[in-house]
């Protein structure tokens, strides 16, 4: 039996991966459910589960702050989210697998599966998560970013984005076609989604797309 801790600020989230591994993973064994960072490093120092279904984004930091906190403890982790820019980071942290929001049951069951075959087969490799690296590797240049602006819903090929330049809560996206684009967003949640796909923050008020870059003065 594998057991397992729960990791995610929201309630139905908690109670849909709770439904499924009861339903459908008789492996799994839950013994305990944190709703955040701190909730979550002590029940894993408490439980010394064998995995963590580990939500990133949450009210007192992010599944990764708790996976620094937690070195030194054995146990293997499965990221679920609703935010794929953070596939490398999980890829570098060795997570088994990478799961989005909305949960798929089948999914699920599949990465509790190889967790399972992990457990005893330590080398067995994350090849769903490697998949997934090359796929967001190999189709970056048509990645499209949903934004949304007061009026309307644009939905944006990354690479014809230029830069985005802030202002106070808001953020200007200039676009390759010479339009720009004001979103109620900040400048940090941009460079959060951004970042992986080549942008890079020159100032505290712009996020340059590496591409369209020349040359880069210091000072």
């Amino acid at each position: 039996m594998l057991r397992t801790i729960i990791v995610d600020d929201e309630p139905n989230a908690r109670q849909v991966i709770r439904n499924i591994l009861e339903l459908y993973c008789n492996q799994v064994e839950i013994v305990g459910e944190a709703a955040n960072v701190k909730q979550g490093l002590a029940l894993i120092k408490d439980q010394k589960p064998d995995l963590v279904l580990l939500d990133i984004r949450m009210p007192d930091g992010t599944g990764f702050d708790l996976l620094n906190k937690a070195r030194g403890l054995n146990f293997r982790f499965i990221i679920i989210t609703a935010f794929e820019q953070f596939a490398i980071q999980a890829i570098k942290r060795s997570a088994l697998d990478y799961i989005m929001k909305p949960i798929n049951a089948n999914e699920l069951i599949e990465a509790i599966e190889k967790a399972v075959i992990t457990e005893y087969r330590p080398e067995a490799e994350s090849v769903k998560l490697d998949n997934y690296f090359y796929n967001l590797q190999r189709e970056a240049h048509e990645h499209r970013i949903v934004l949304n602006t007061l009026n309307s819903i644009h939905a944006v090929k990354i690479k014809d984005i230029i830069r985005c330049m802030a202002d106070k809560n808001y953020t200007d996206v200039f676009l390759l076609n010479g339009k720009y684009l004001t979103l109620s967003k900040t400048l940090k949640e941009f460079e959060e989604i951004l970042t992986e796909h080549g942008f890079f923050r020159t100032h505290q008020s712009h996020l340059i797309n590496i591409r369209f870059i020349e040359s880069y003065e210091k000072g």
